[in-house]
C-alpha cells in the first residue's frame, strides 16, 4: 500500500513512515536494492550454478479488511531440487506496518496449521519438515518489517508450501482500500521470477477470522491496471506495486462522519493496567454539493506531465455523463496566465415576447463543446508558470457573467504551486472577482493528479493542501488515467464527496498515556495517520479534536483490545506435527551465521527506503549555472537599455522564483534597491526572470525557493557593470520535501 502519511513517531508496534535526505546531486549513480533472500548451506552444497532450493510461485492474496488493517496471505512454495535433505532460510519484507499472526504449510495440496511458540537463544536442529517464522523488526523507525522463514530439512525432489497470516494498515482513497505491496529487489537468486496477486474478499467483522472465500472474483486494481475478471494479476517483482479492492467488498464501509478514529490498546502481560496503544486517523467521504455550473481549471504549467490535460478530458467526460444534463460548464486553462477555452456564452438567442437577449453556456452533455475544450488544449503546449490567482479571478468573472446560484469549481492540477502569494490573498481575489453576485459560495475542488504523490499521499504541509486548507476547499487525490478507463460515475461520486483538509488537530490524552512523539497539525483524504505510544493505569481516554472547513470535529474512540501477534509460529509436513518443535523454539540453522542475517536485513532495510540514490537534488551550484546562462545575460541587455534613458539608474535588484520539477513556477523582482524606477526596465528584468530553464532532478519532488541578488553599477567611468550582491542563507531554501 501506499505508504501511510504519518507523524514522525516511531510505531515499533506497527512500522512507520522515515524522512530521508538525499545528496545534492541532480542526478546520481542508481544502486541494486535487494530486499527477499534465499540461502541455503554452501558447505553441503558447493554446486555453483546450480538452485538446490528455489521458490517456485510468490503469491499475496488479500482476504478483506475490517477498515483499518487489512487481512492478506503472503504464499510462497519452495522446491528441494537436489536428492538429499536441504535446509534453507528465506527472508521476505513485508507491507510496511505488517505484522504477523498465522502459519499454514501444505504439501500436495493438504494444508496443515501451525501454532504460536518462544525462540530460542541458540541455533540449533528441528524435526525433519518443520517450518518456523519469526517477525523481523525494522531496523530504523519507518523502515520496512520483514519475516525470517526457516524450512528444515526438505524432503528431496518435492515442493513446500508455506503461508504466512499478515495483517497491515490500510488507506482509504475514495471507494477503495489500498495497499502497497514492497519490491523484492533487484537481486533475486532462486526466487520466483513474477508476483501474482489475488483478491478473495469475504464479509467479515473486527476480531472475527475471515469466512469461507467467495467462488466470484471481484474486482480490484493494481497500480491502476482492473483484473477484469481474472483471478489475479502478475507484477514485476522488483516493482512496488499498489493493490486497491472497492469498499463495499469489505466489512466496514465509509464511516458517517469525514473524521475517522480506532484506538487500539495492546496491555502488557500480568495486570493489563500498562501496555500500549495504537490510534489511527483519517479523514472519509462528505456531503457532495449540488452545483447547477461546473468551472474546469487546467493546470497547463510545464511541471505537468504531458498527457494530463487529455487523461482529464477524458476522465471529465465521464464524470459529465454521470451528472445531471441541466448542469452546464465552463472550461479554463493556466499556466502563467489564465486562457479561457470556451467563449463567453454560447451563441445568444432572442426571445419574441420580450425582444431581450440571452446567453446560454454549453451543458455538461454537450458533447461539441468538450470536443472544442479538448481541441484547444491539444493545440496549446505546456508553459512556464502556475498563477492559480489569475484563473480563479477570470473564473469568479466567467461566474458572475454565467449568474450561476450554485457554483463549482474544480482545479485539476498536479498540486506543484507556488507558497509565494499564500491562501489569503488568493482567496481575496477570488472573492473580489466574485463582487456582490447573489448565490452561495462557490465550491472549489482540488483533483491532483501526480505519479508521486500517488504512493506518499498529501502531506498537511504540501502546497496544494496549505491551499485547500486556507481556502476552505475540498481535495482528491486521483490518477486521472484510471478514471478515463473506469467511467464516470465512481470518479463522481469520489470528487463530489471529497472532504476538506483537518486543520488544527489535536490530541487529547491523560496525564497516564504519552505518545512517543507529537501528533501532525494536519489530516488529508486519503492519508492514514498511526500514532503510537504507551500508557498505565489502564488503557487512556484519547480526545481527537480539529477543524474541517468552518465545523469543528470531535470524536473520542473506544478503546479495542488487539491481540498481540506470536514471537514466532511453527509447523509441520510430517504427520507427527511440530510438538517438539514449539517445545524448542524458533531457531535458525546452525550454517546460517551473523554476516547471512545482516545481509538479510540489510536488503530489507534498503528496499523499504525507495532506492533513493536514485533520487536528484538541486543546489546553490546548479542554480547559479542556469541563472549566469539564462537570465543574468538577458539582465545585461535590459539594463543597457534602461542606460540610454537614464545614465545614473542602479542599484540592487532581488531575483526570487519558485521551482519545482523542472518548472518555474513563480518568478518576482524585488525592486526596493534601485536608484529610480524605470518601467521598462522593470518589466525587461520580470521577462527574463521568466526565461530560467533549469533541469528536474530525477524523482525530485521538492519545491525550491530562491533568492539571486544582482548589483547593477551606472557608468562612472567606461562600461557599466553588473555584480552578483551578497548572498544569504535563504539563497536557496527547500519549501518542501516529500517521501524523504
Amino acid at each position: 500500500m501506499p505508504p501511510p502519511v504519518r507523524s514522525t513517531a516511531p510505531d515499533r508496534w506497527l512500522g512507520g513512515g522515515l524522512v530521508l535526505s538525499a545528496a545534492l546531486a541532480v542526478l546520481t549513480s542508481p544502486a541494486a536494492a535487494q530486499a527477499d533472500s534465499l540461502q541455503i548451506d554452501l558447505q553441503v552444497n558447493p554446486e555453483r550454478g546450480f538452485q538446490v532450493v528455489q521458490e517456485l510461485s510468490y503469491e499475496v492474496i488479500v482476504v478483506g479488511s475490517d477498515g483499518y488493517l487489512a487481512d492478506l496471505r503472503l504464499r510462497v512454495a519452495l522446491h528441494n531440487a537436489s536428492n538429499r535433505e536441504q535446509d534453507t532460510v528465506v527472508s521476505l519484507a513485508l507491507p510496511r506496518g505488517a505484522e504477523i499472526h498465522g502459519l499454514q504449510v501444505a504439501r500436495d495440496g493438504v494444508w496443515t496449521p501451525g501454532k504460536p511458540a518462544g525462540i530460542a537463544a541458540d541455533p540449533g536442529r528441528r524435526e525433519p519438515g518443520t517450518v518456523v517464522v519469526r517477525p523481523i523488526a525494522p531496523v530504523a523507525d519507518g523502515d520496512l518489517p520483514g519475516a525470517e522463514l526457516v524450512a528444515f530439512s526438505l524432503d528431496p525432489a518435492t515442493t513446500t508450501q508455506v503461508e504466512l497470516a499478515l495483517r497491515a494498515p490500510v488507506r482509504l482513497r475514495g471507494d477503495r482500500w489500498e495497499l502497497e505491496l514492497p519490491s523484492r529487489g533487484d537481486e533475486r537468486d532462486a526466487l520466483a521470477g513474477e508476483r501474482r496477486v489475488l483478491v478473495k474478499l469475504a464479509e467479515r467483522h473486527p476480531g472475527k477470522p475471515a469466512a469461507a472465500e467467495p467462488d466470484a472474483t471481484p474486482p480490484f486494481w493494481v497500480d491502476g491496471s482492473s483484473n477484469a475478471g481474472q483471478p489475479y494479476l502478475v507484477t514485476r517483482p522488483e516493482d512496488r506495486a499498489v493493490v486497491a479492492w472497492p469498499i463495499e467488498q469489505g466489512a466496514k464501509a465509509r464511516s458517517p462522519r469525514p473524521l475517522d478514529a480506532q484506538l487500539a490498546v495492546l496491555p502488557d502481560p500480568g495486570d493489563g493496567r500498562s501496555g500500549r496503544f495504537r490510534l489511527h486517523l483519517r479523514l472519509g467521504a462528505a456531503a457532495p454539493p449540488h452545483p447547477d455550473h461546473i468551472v474546469l481549471l487546467i493546470d497547463r504549467s510545464r511541471s505537468t506531465t504531458p498527457s494530463m490535460h487529455r487523461e482529464a478530458i477524458a476522465a471529465i467526460a465521464g464524470l459529465f455523463d454521470a451528472l445531471p444534463a441541466s448542469l452546464t460548464f465552463d472550461a479554463i486553462s493556466f499556466a502563467r496566465k489564465p486562457r479561457p477555452l470556451l467563449p463567453d456564452a454560447a451563441p445568444a438567442t432572442t426571445t419574441a415576447s420580450t425582444s431581450t437577449t440571452s446567453t446560454t453556456w454549453p451543458g455538461v452533455h454537450d458533447r461539441a463543446a468538450r470536443e472544442r475544450v479538448a481541441a484547444t488544449l491539444d493545440a496549446g503546449s505546456r508553459e512556464q508558470g502556475t498563477d492559480l490567482a489569475a484563473a480563479l479571478a477570470l473564473a469568479g468573472q466567467r461566474i458572475v457573467l454565467r449568474a450561476a446560484k450554485r457554483p463549482l469549481v474544480l482545479v485539476i492540477t498536479d498540486g506543484m504551486l507556488p507558497l509565494g502569494a499564500g491562501a489569503g490573498p488568493l482567496g481575496q481575489v477570488f472573492s473580489d472577482s466574485l463582487g456582490k453576485r447573489r448565490g452561495e459560495r462557490p465550491e472549489l475542488i482540488f483533483l491532483v493528479d501526480e505519479p508521486m504523490l500517488a504512493r506518499t499521499g498529501i502531506a498537511a504541509d504540501h502546497p496544494i493542501a496549505q491551499l485547500a486548507a486556507g481556502l476552505d476547499a475540498r481535495i482528491s487525490l486521483a490518477n486521472l488515467a484510471q478514471y478515463s478507463r473506469d467511467g464516470g460515475e465512481a470518479f463522481a461520486r469520489n470528487l463530489l464527496r471529497a472532504p476538506g483538509v483537518l486543520r488544527e488537530l489535536s490530541i487529547g490524552l491523560p496525564s497516564q498515556a504519552v505518545l512517543e512523539d507529537s501528533p501532525p497539525t494536519g489530516l488529508v483524504a486519503g492519508n492514514a495517520i498511526v500514532l503510537a505510544g504507551t500508557y498505565s493505569a489502564g488503557p487512556p481516554r484519547v480526545r481527537v479534536r480539529g477543524k474541517l472547513g468552518k465545523t469543528r470535529q470531535q470524536l473520542q474512540p473506544r478503546p479495542e483490545r488487539m491481540a498481540a501477534p506470536p514471537a514466532a509460529l511453527v509447523a509441520s509436513v510430517r504427520p507427527a506435527g511440530p510438538a517438539q518443535a514449539v517445545a524448542e523454539g524458533f531457531a535458525l540453522p546452525p550454517w546460517y551465521n551473523r554476516k547471512h542475517q545482516r545481509s538479510a536485513r540489510l536488503g530489507i532495510t534498503w528496499a523499504g527506503r525507495g532506492r533513493v540514490d536514485d533520487r536528484g537534488h538541486l543546489d546553490e551550484r546548479i542554480f547559479r549555472r542556469y541563472l549566469g546562462t539564462r537570465v543574468f545575460p538577458r539582465a545585461r541587455v535590459c539594463y543597457n537599455q534602461a542606460l540610454t534613458r537614464n545614465q545614473q539608474l542602479g542599484g540592487r535588484v532581488v531575483f526570487e522564483f519558485e521551482v519545482g520539477k523542472g518548472e518555474v513556477m513563480l518568478a518576482t523582482t524585488e525592486l526596493a534597491g534601485l536608484s529610480a524606477r524605470d518601467a521598462g526596465f522593470e518589466r525587461c528584468l520580470l521577462e527574463a526572470a521568466w526565461m530560467l530553464d533549469i533541469p528536474a532532478g530525477n524523482l525530485d519532488d521538492q519545491i525550491y525557493r530562491v533568492r539571486y541578488p544582482l548589483v547593477f553599477n551606472p557608468p562612472k567611468t567606461g562600461r557599466p557593470s553588473l555584480d552578483e550582491g551578497a548572498l544569504g542563507s535563504g539563497t536557496v531554501e527547500l519549501l518542501l520535501n516529500l517521501g524523504r
